[in-house]
């Protein structure tokens, strides 16, 4: 590797760290900001040589599991119970989990976020009306969202069309990894085992795996 080859790695990697803690301190979601946040505080023009999302990605993991190991393991846990619940309630929709929680680099900023299937936003609404869900509908340049108020985390629901439901990748091989409801099941039920492995070690205390979760309504 040549010196300026060397420059430019060492920058992309400086640029994906900062941008990673940034994103997990202050609570930022957009992968964008997060970079050009980076490059003003390093001093580096928000052009040309910065970190791809998957290296930003790569660097909030490695920085979850330094610096806050076990806080996020509960927390992505925790979570991902909610996710499950969440998903249970809307299973008519065929809901995948994405983003941050879905990858497992979810911070205790991370809202749960969802991709539904419905003909149309009105009948989603019309679902979460007469469940007395209480909700926010907002129209975005990618599509309709629905906010739905919840403990610990509010979850963002995305609403795709009913017909584009059988061209969805739903492997967890997929860079933008979306996970059904028994996908999910499936690695909490893998990640319980391994926590009750934990326990019957000597060196290990018990942990909460906290309470059941619930939808606030109207």
């Amino acid at each position: 590797m040549s010196r300026d080859d060397s420059h430019h790695h060492q920058q992309r990697l400086r640029l994906a760290q900062l941008a990673a803690r940034l994103m997990v301190e202050h609570g930022i979601h957009d992968h964008a900001l997060a970079k050009r946040k980076a490059a003003r505080q390093l001093g580096i023009a928000a052009t040309g040589n910065l970190p791809g999302n998957d290296e930003i990605d790569a660097a909030r993991k490695d920085y979850l599991a330094l610096f806050e190991p076990e806080a996020q393991a509960l927390n992505v846990d925790a979570l991902r119970q909610q996710a499950v619940e969440v998903m249970t309630i809307l299973a008519r929709f065929q809901p995948l989990l994405i983003g941050d929680l879905a990858l497992g680099t979810a911070s205790r900023h991370t809202d749960i976020e969802l991709e539904v299937y419905s003909d149309s936003s009105k009948e989603f609404e019309q679902f979460l009306l007469n469940r007395d869900i209480a909700f926010k509908a907002e129209e975005r340049r990618s599509g309709s969202f629905f906010i739905l108020f919840a403990e610990p985390a509010n979850v963002v629901v995305r609403i795709l069309p009913g017909q584009t439901m059988q061209s969805a990748p739903r492997t967890t091989d997929d860079p933008r990894r979306r996970l059904t409801a028994d996908q999910l099941r499936l690695i909490l039920a893998t990640d319980m085992a391994n926590l009750a492995g934990d326990r019957n070690r000597p060196d290990q205390g018990i942990i909460s795996t906290g309470p059941t979760i619930e939808l606030e309504t109207r």
